[in-house]
């Protein structure tokens, strides 16, 4: 049986939906909130300047938006079953996401997924105070050229020696870094998706459940697909 790993983007990528927007949309001022975006959009800030600048205007502490992610939120279909497969492989399952960890671990321990390893930023204030926050960034890497909070490329290249190393994501930025530079597979939605549609770089496309992830894993690993 061949080992294979699986990264999974989190925000629309295993979890259904943007989780983070979910956190902070209608509990800040949200016309802060779209100042703070237009900001991003115009690249006046980075990612995680735009992702602290609101975060910081929350009127709730890291865990009550915990606790509301994890009601909230939902994990897409068959992420069990291509999980479970790795797992035996000898392989691992990660989660590298641009969010923060406070509400990617309430969502996977409630989907009973609390084996994913979560590359993410990391709000290290106390669970109840308000903000500002104090964040951290173990998952950085300072030879990226994009300001994504997590080099996913880094996740993908640390876990190359232990075997093939898929990418499953929906974005830009360190999605696109990542389905570049890193990943062996790529399993691609939304703007991923198109990002490599049109630039040449082979994707498959993944919909409302994982199917094509699970089947591809099950070729990989199963003793007439070992490689």
């Amino acid at each position: 049986m061949t080992a294979i790993n699986v990264v999974f983007d989190f925000d629309g990528s295993l979890a259904t939906s943007f989780v983070g927007g979910l956190m902070f949309r209608r509990y800040t001022d949200e016309s802060k909130v779209e100042e703070a975006s237009q900001r991003y959009r115009s690249e006046q800030t980075s990612l995680r300047e735009y992702q602290e600048e609101v975060f910081d205007l929350s009127v709730e502490a890291p865990a009550e938006m915990s606790k509301r992610a994890a009601e909230c939120a939902g994990i897409r279909p068959l992420a069990h079953e291509v999980s479970e497969r790795v797992w035996e492989s000898g392989g691992t399952v990660s989660v590298a996401s641009a969010g923060l960890d406070f509400y990617i671990q309430p969502v996977l321990e409630k989907a009973n997924l609390n084996r994913i390893n979560i590359h993410s930023g990391k709000v290290i204030s106390d669970s109840t105070e308000l903000p500002p926050f104090r964040y951290d960034y173990p998952s950085w890497n300072t030879s990226c050229k994009g300001d994504w909070v997590t080099c996913k490329c880094r996740v993908i290249n640390d876990l190359k020696p232990t075997g093939e190393v898929v990418f499953v994501g929906d974005g830009t930025g360190s999605d696109v870094c990542a389905a570049t530079n890193a990943a062996d597979k790529v399993f691609a939605s939304g703007r991923l998706l198109s990002y490599c549609n049109k630039n040449g770089i082979a994707a498959e496309e993944f919909g409302d459940d994982f199917e094509p992830v699970l089947s591809y894993v099950e070729s990989k690993t199963s003793s007439n697909g070992a490689q």
